[in-house]
């Protein structure tokens, strides 16, 4: 059967370390665009930092984003579907997290909110293209629903033992996966890009035989 659906991953996928798109990968979008098929990003970035390379490409439609927390329209930013991580899904992870001074974000209505300043929330700036607000310890700041967490790490070589570790911790209660090699997002059990790629291919009237799926990390392999 014929493809109509397209989902791209973003980093390391469409952009490179440098957050830009290859011209070519570009071109090949837009003309897939062009041939009818809809092409969905499905990335682990808030909406507002994903929004510039939908526009880039010319994309109308949804989006994925949060590692599939959020399903948006991208014209009018229009929520489709959302789910969160609850307050004790938060402080379960906190609790783990913040007496090891690991770095957490956390993410409302999007903006991401921090413990403090530091090398790790300026490197999360830097590539999300996204500020961030300083509040306090967040188990003591949070008092409501999270997308998700995402703790950085300045050394990738120490994520996957620390992604180990938060994985039996969590287990059972939220999702751990990894995004670039220096972030460890916490997501619902329920969110995964794979799920909200199902949505969308079911919203778009799209069978599951026409979809084609590009990534290039482990959150990226369910799909």
């Amino acid at each position: 059967m014929p493809i109509r659906l397209v989902a791209v991953d973003l980093d390391g996928t469409l952009i490179d370390h440098r957050l830009q798109m290859n011209p070519r990968d570009r071109q090949a979008l837009r003309a897939a665009v062009a041939a009818g098929v809809q092409v969905v990003i499905a990335t682990g970035r808030m909406f507002r930092s994903s929004l510039p390379y939908a526009q880039e490409l010319g994309l109308s439609g949804p989006i994925i984003n949060y590692q599939g927390a959020v399903v948006r329209e991208i014209s009018s930013g229009q929520v489709l579907y959302r789910c969160e991580l609850s307050l004790p899904m938060l402080r379960r992870a906190l609790e783990y997290a913040e007496p090891r001074g690991w770095h957490v974000n956390a993410y409302l209505d999007e903006e991401v909110y921090t413990e403090r300043a530091s090398p790790e929330a300026d490197l999360y700036a830097r590539v999300s293209m996204v500020p961030y607000h300083v509040v306090g310890p967040l188990s003591r700041w949070l008092n409501r629903e999270s997308t998700k967490l995402v703790l950085v790490d300045l050394d990738p070589q120490e994520v996957p033992g620390r992604m180990a570790e938060l994985d039996a911790w969590m287990s059972g209660i939220a999702r751990v996966t990894r995004s670039l090699d220096w972030f460890i997002e916490v997501v619902n059990p329920q969110v995964s890009k794979a799920s909200a790629l199902a949505l969308v291919a079911e919203r778009l009237g799209v069978d599951r035989s026409e979809v084609c799926a590009i990534g290039d990390n482990v959150n990226d392999q369910e799909m």
